[in-house]
């Protein structure tokens, strides 16, 4: 990755996107299917900026509040991965606050992800959850946390970058401000 500024440029004009309107669009699977494709490709993005340790502390620190629905009993596979109503108490969610990079990792790894909207017809946010996470719960993400992770990374600049050698791995150890 050469220059951050150009990826950081998309996620804002991506959370500008986000934002609700007079008049949203008529739901169609083409537009569900875009939404959805956007999100994916930035929280990649986000999750690629971090390893390429083009963001602060700022970024790495700021923590996401959304909610977990749990499992049901009923086993979670392949076949039945879309019947989210299903296998998941929705209506037994639960707040919780994790970090931007376990958020990335939900819609990089996502098996199961379901746009939602609202009663003005605006996104109101995603169901997502990764493979790896499915047979715990899967995570309603409000639209307003998202847009708020693109504005975060988006503005991130780090400062300082320091580079320290560690014997144990064999690589430099490099921190952000």
């Amino acid at each position: 990755m050469i220059e951050s500024c150009y990826w950081k440029s998309d996620l804002l004009k991506h959370a500008r996107r986000l934002r609700s309107v007079k008049k949203p669009q008529r739901w169609s699977e083409k537009l569900a299917v875009d939404f959805e494709k956007e999100l994916i490709i930035s929280f990649f993005m986000i999750r690629k900026l971090f390893e390429g340790h083009k963001l602060s502390s700022k970024s790495q620190k700021h923590r996401v509040r959304f909610f977990a629905c749990p499992a049901t009993k009923k086993q979670i596979t392949n076949l039945n991965y879309a019947f989210i109503d299903d296998i998941y108490h929705l209506e037994k969610e639960k707040s919780i606050t994790k970090d931007i990079v376990f958020v990335c990792n939900q819609f990089i790894h996502s098996g199961a992800m379901f746009a939602y909207r609202e009663k003005n017809r605006n996104w109101g946010g995603v169901y997502v959850c990764s493979d790896f996470e499915r047979r715990k719960s899967i995570y309603r993400i409000p639209l307003a946390e998202i847009r708020a992770i693109l504005n975060v990374v988006g503005t991130d600049y780090p400062q300082e970058i320091t580079m320290t050698y560690n014997k144990k791995i064999g690589d430099y150890a490099v921190t952000t401000n």
